[in-house]
């Protein structure tokens, strides 16, 4: 995955804040679609190695660890939905009625997302950062 941003901040390790503007997926023709109301672009800021030694305000080239990007997504995303689905049928399973699974599926819903935000803590503790500035542009 490759991208374009600007340096917007020098971080200590010889990483770098890099701002992104992420386009839509849809072909941004939004004259003729309006299905996402107008808002065609999404500003990000991303941390990047900065191996290019690119300076505060350079426009430089990212490229992101495809498979890492891809399991955090999943971790985040994908793990509380399952483990909701999985506690509301764990406790309709033993009997209990649609409120009690509820609330259980909801309980590890919030563990999802408790692993999710202890998982991405740990990353930022070690520097393994799924983005590298390739080049400057």
């Amino acid at each position: 995955m490759t991208q374009q941003g600007t340096i917007k901040k020098l971080l200590p390790d010889g990483m770098a804040e890099i701002e992104v503007t992420r386009r839509s997926a849809c072909g941004h023709d939004c004259a003729k679609c309006g299905g996402c109301g107008g808002l065609e672009t999404q500003t990000l800021y991303v941390t990047a190695r900065n191996r290019a030694e690119a300076q505060v305000g350079e426009r430089v080239l990212i490229e992101g660890e495809t498979g890492q990007v891809l399991g955090i997504a999943v971790l985040v995303y994908l793990l509380p939905v399952v483990l909701f689905f999985a506690g509301y049928a764990a406790a309709g399973a033993m009997g209990a009625g649609s409120g009690t699974a509820a609330l259980s599926g909801g309980v590890l819903f919030v563990i999802g997302i408790l692993a999710a935000i202890w998982y991405n803590r740990r990353v930022k503790q070690r520097n393994e950062v799924p983005f590298e500035i390739t080049r400057r542009l």
